[in-house]
């Protein structure tokens, strides 16, 4: 989606028309410009999705993974220490990134109070409880329910800014909702662990 819209945006500057231009006799020709078609936006997504490494990395992991369980492969120790490395490496990376782009914003909270209230109000509230009724629709009960709650409670993965920020869209939303989603997550959390924790004792849930 990030690709098809960062093509899509690039296209729209590519095929803004130009200054009219006059012939001759000084009447003005209007220069039409058609945008390209969708397999021409399909391709150019397509060769920006397989340059990604995000992309084919997770497909190489996956490959991988399906072969070693298969044939009981295992990955040289060396490998598997870089692997590590860079797992560990990545989540420090990005917060301090993140870190880094909130600072050099004019505001703390460089998307408003709004837009931060609401963003908390869709992750602790409306996320859990759009959980809670999928896993009733299906018959979860008990300890399953409540891990599927909390599960949907957790505050905004950092995956999300390294994607906006790499497109340019919505960094400063997505920057403060990692923040201070991580930051009230802590007595969100425990709320909603105590809570499930009494509800399902009492065999309601």
């Amino acid at each position: 989606m990030y690709e098809f819209r960062s093509a899509n945006k690039s296209l729209d500057l590519a095929v803004t028309p130009s200054e009219s231009a006059t012939d001759l006799e000084e009447n003005s020709k209007d220069e039409t410009t058609t945008r390209p078609s969708l397999s021409t936006l399909i391709k150019i997504v397509g060769l920006k999705v397989a340059k990604n490494p995000n992309a084919y990395a997770c497909i190489l992991g996956l490959m991988w993974a399906l072969i070693s369980n298969r044939w009981d492969l295992k990955m040289p120790s060396i490998v598997q220490g870089s692997v590590l490395i860079m797992s560990r490496a990545g989540a420090g990376v990005a917060m301090f990134c993140m870190g880094l782009f909130m600072a050099l914003q004019p505001k703390i909270i460089d998307c408003g109070v709004t837009l931060t209230a609401f963003g908390m109000l869709l992750r602790f509230v409306v996320a859990p409880a759009a959980m809670a009724i999928g896993s009733l629709m299906v018959s979860l009960r008990g300890d399953v329910l409540c891990i599927a709650i909390i599960q949907a409670a957790l505050p905004q993965a950092i995956g999300s800014f390294v994607f906006a920020k790499e497109y340019e869209l919505h960094t400063s939303v997505l920057s403060t909702s990692v923040i201070f989603g991580t930051i009230v997550s802590i007595p969100v959390l425990i709320s909603y662990y105590v809570v499930l924790n009494d509800l399902n004792t009492q065999r309601i849930i």
